[in-house]
């Protein structure tokens, strides 16, 4: 990827337009992404992302599983890791609020929609599992931003919960990460979450999980 970087980087504009038009003749799904802002060196940290036009992309990959072919295996996962790509070059550039808003309507979509693609299973999980170190990043950089921090803590809250009301292992400590570098306001914040997890759980479930979660967060409070 350094290597093609280069490589674009000396070519004259007019080149550029003529590479990226015959890109599109081949891939004309793409066109999406000359309308969208993108991660650049020179980006300001204030980049308007629109949720809706990852909404509407991440959708259509999701959808691509149901139809794609044996050759095409693991496409699903391939577009899904390409968009959450632009959200962690965000991330790295510190631009943590275009960053977030890409990560938050990742894991909602991927989330709502994980039942829906079955034989997504792998892609879906490695997709919420690759958020968590972007968030982590996000919640980390903004630590004078509380809105933008609590918007952080509801998405890593959103894939906790999920994987445990689905009863399916959790290999990464989002529970440490709810406690260890939260205020004590925040920590309230998640305790009401907690508490409604609680009351809503299946009826299959003991709810341990968020007991522990809960009088972990009331202790160190």
């Amino acid at each position: 990827m350094d290597t093609l970087k280069k490589t674009l980087q000396q070519r004259e504009k007019p080149e550029l337009i003529a590479i990226i038009q015959h890109m599109l003749r081949q891939a004309p799904d793409l066109e999406w992404l000359l309308t969208t802002p993108l991660p650049a060196a020179t980006s300001r940290k204030s980049t308007i992302i629109d949720p809706e036009v990852y909404r509407q992309k991440i959708l259509a990959a999701m959808s691509t599983g149901a139809y794609q072919r044996k050759r095409k295996r693991g496409e699903v996962q391939r577009r899904l890791t390409a968009i959450k790509a632009i959200a962690d070059e965000f991330a790295a550039q510190e631009d943590y609020s275009a960053a977030l808003t890409i990560y938050e309507v990742l894991v909602s979509e991927v989330i709502e929609h994980f039942n829906d693609y079955r034989d997504e299973y792998v892609a879906f999980s490695v997709i919420l599992m690759g958020c968590i170190d972007g968030l982590d990043s996000c919640f980390a950089g903004e630590e004078g931003n509380p809105e933008l921090r609590l918007r952080v803590l509801r998405t890593l809250f959103a894939i906790y919960r999920f994987y445990i009301d689905s009863g399916m292992d959790l290999d990464e400590d989002i529970a440490g990460l709810l406690v260890g570098n939260t205020s004590p306001e925040e920590r309230q914040v998640i305790v009401g979450w907690v508490q409604d997890a609680l009351t809503q759980k299946a009826t299959w479930s003991s709810g341990e999980q968020y007991e522990i979660l809960l009088a972990t967060l009331e202790r160190v409070s």
